[in-house]
């Protein structure tokens, strides 16, 4: 993804300067499935071998919103290869420039602008940083939850929804822009800095919908009907990943052709509707694994017929044979 992966998963705590070795990458990506490549390194083992260097923090603002802005300094070149799961998330690049590759599509992100998508676990994000490049990077997610259920996350999600094609980069506006280095060099702390940044993430979050909103008018896409259509089908199929299904049944409930959900839902997804459908079994059978049930019968209550089709497709995806999946790891 971007640098800013590398503090998503740790608590709130406040921002400190460290240098993080190849061994923290490594460990990253055993426990949250990143995959990080290092070009300059002779050896991937190299474990001593320090990456970059700088201050990171992370904030839980309102229920469901997660935001990291970091201030780093890569010291050799490095990739990212990500598998990572947000209906709405946000790059914002403050200093430098990050360059994203998603379903095959390269997005350059300069100072001053914004990467928005919808993410999904099927999709792998890659990011590529050079050396000795400096960067400030503010990442906001939006996640599912009860919390926000009806609320105005819940109404920017549906919004965001019906108009076309969910990534693309924007221009941040100077104002917000602004704002949020005056909150970087504010001595506020506590509650009154929690407030200013939750005030401006959420107009961060107006700003790029009002950004897709343009784009989609621009584009002319029947965004709204199709897109919801759509999202109909692919909400289904993560619902209930275990019923069969056939091409022409999911093609009735998006009030569309076989052949136009299929080039739609690639378009739309990254994916084919059938390979989007594997990984929720898959997805849903890892959780079976962890819960204590045997490899066969979580293969069969997930939708598989054969439990060695379904330990081929386990490996391929996960990069482990399910026997190897241990209750609560």
């Amino acid at each position: 993804m971007n640098d800013a992966t590398l503090t998503r998963q740790y608590p709130p705590q406040p921002s400190q300067k460290k240098v993080f070795f190849v061994r923290d990458f490594q460990g990253f990506g055993e426990r949250y499935g990143i995959d990080y490549r290092f070009p300059l390194l002779a050896s991937p083992h190299q474990a001593d071998a320090p990456v970059l260097q700088g201050d990171v923090e992370e904030i839980a603002l309102a229920p469901g919103i997660s935001v990291t802005h970091s201030d780093v300094q890569v010291l050799q070149p490095y990739e990212t290869f990500s598998r990572y799961s947000s209906p709405l998330y946000t790059l914002v690049v403050l200093e430098g420039c990050v360059v994203l590759t998603l379903n095959g599509q390269e997005y350059v992100v300069r100072a001053g602008m914004a990467f928005s998508s919808s993410l999904y676990e099927h999709q792998t994000m890659n990011a590529r940083h050079t050396a000795e490049c400096k960067l400030k990077t503010l990442s906001l997610g939006v996640y599912p939850g009860d919390a926000w259920r009806n609320g105005m996350l819940d109404s920017l999600l549906r919004e965001w929804e019906m108009h076309g094609p969910s990534t693309f980069v924007w221009q941040v506006p100077g104002f917000l822009l602004s704002g949020l280095a005056h909150v970087r060099q504010s001595k506020a702390h506590g509650v009154a800095r929690q407030l200013m940044l939750e005030g401006l993430m959420l107009q961060l979050l107006g700003q790029g919908l009002s950004a897709r909103q343009e784009n989609a008018q621009r584009s002319g896409v029947p965004v709204r009907c199709e897109q919801h259509r759509l999202e109909r089908v692919r909400e289904l199929l993560e619902s209930a990943p275990e019923r069969d299904y056939s091409l022409a049944e999911l093609a009735a409930q998006a009030a569309m052709s076989p052949s136009s959900l299929r080039s739609k839902f690639r378009q739309a997804y990254g994916c084919t509707v059938f390979d989007y459908l594997r990984d929720c079994r898959l997805a849903l059978a890892r959780r079976y694994l962890l819960e204590g049930h045997s490899v066969q019968h979580a293969a069969w209550i997930s939708g598989y017929q054969h439990a060695t089709n379904f330990s081929t497709a386990f490996r391929r995806r996960y990069g482990v044979s399910p026997g190897n999946i241990r209750p609560g790891g």
